[in-house]
């Protein structure tokens, strides 16, 4: 059987989980649904629907759930606008499949609980709606064959976005599951567009629709970061249908969620001396997660930039 792919998303921030969706679905993939996460996630599910419709072929079909807005250890949610929000995400034809948080939750249990060993789970947003899963219904999220994640750094001591916006959520996950797929930021920043392949993107003048939507959303995002796009997530979808784009190794990660450190995802495996920290004499370093180290950036780009050709 063909995996069944669910993506958790933050789209409407950085352009990476915009491009990522398209990934996928350029890549054929048997998308079941989309969950969002973090602050507005209402305006993050019309985003994804409208990129969905636009891109027709079935897709338009796909449920988008929006998700936990509010990271575990806060009250109140930020619904200000998106950098990438248009006035036209507010037609019914683009709201969501459902606008309650605890439907996203449940559509993922029930999916694990359907599909089993067939589901891969991308989440490339703060991992809030992972950690509501996992406080509800662990034992689901057991039953998925894989979980790929972009966030944390692994190899350079930094915070990474995805686990600071939710540093609890964050920490229960690492906790609580094994061998989740982590490609860090500390990997995926090797994969900024050059200034030809950001030319290209932002400068697409043919027919497609969904093509030209996106261009309009990466201008709209580099006028709000002043930046050019970096392939962060899109490769989290490309590591699900081929594992070669990536060179991992199986390591024991601690979230730091408290101090000077907090977001740090620590990899133990090269914390020298780690077995002297008191705080670490009950660290079970059998339990491990795949991480990446290495990326093949000339492939991963070359892939992507096909997609505007």
């Amino acid at each position: 059987m063909k995996k069944k792919i669910i993506i958790d998303t933050d789209i409407g921030d950085d352009i990476d989980d915009a491009f990522a969706l398209l990934t996928a679905m350029e890549g054929n993939a048997d998308i079941i649904g989309i969950t969002t996460v973090f602050g507005n996630t209402e305006e993050r599910a019309r985003i994804a629907k409208k990129l969905l419709r636009l891109y027709g072929r079935g897709y338009e079909n796909v449920p988008v759930f929006a998700g936990h807005g509010i990271p575990l250890a806060e009250e109140k949610q930020n619904t200000e606008h998106l950098c990438q929000y248009t006035e036209d995400v507010d037609c019914p034809e683009y709201a969501p499949d459902s606008s309650d948080a605890n439907d996203a939750v449940d559509f993922i249990i029930n999916s694990a609980k359907t599909y089993g060993k067939d589901l891969t789970i991308i989440a490339i947003g703060p991992f809030t709606n992972i950690a509501q899963v996992i406080i509800k219904d662990k034992k689901a999220l057991e039953l998925a064959g894989e979980i790929i994640i972009m966030g944390g750094a692994y190899y350079r001591q930094y915070v990474d976005w995805n686990v600071l916006c939710d540093t609890e959520a964050a920490e229960l996950m690492f906790d609580s599951l094994e061998n989740v797929r982590c490609l860090g930021a500390d990997v995926t920043h090797r994969l900024k567009l050059t200034d030809a392949d950001d030319a290209v993107i932002d400068g697409y003048i043919g027919t497609r629709q969904e093509l030209k939507y996106l261009s309009s959303l990466y201008k709209l995002w580099k006028k709000w970061s002043g930046g050019i796009g970096v392939l962060h997530d899109p490769l989290a979808v490309l590591c699900a249908f081929d594992s070669s784009y990536v060179k991992c190794e199986s390591v024991p990660v601690k979230v730091i969620a408290s101090g000077y450190a907090r977001g740090i995802t620590l990899n133990v495996k090269a914390y020298g001396k780690a077995s002297y920290n008191p705080e670490f004499r009950s660290f079970d370093m059998s339990k491990t997660h795949t991480v990446a180290y290495e990326v093949d950036r000339e492939r991963v780009i070359s892939d992507f930039i096909s997609y505007f050709k």
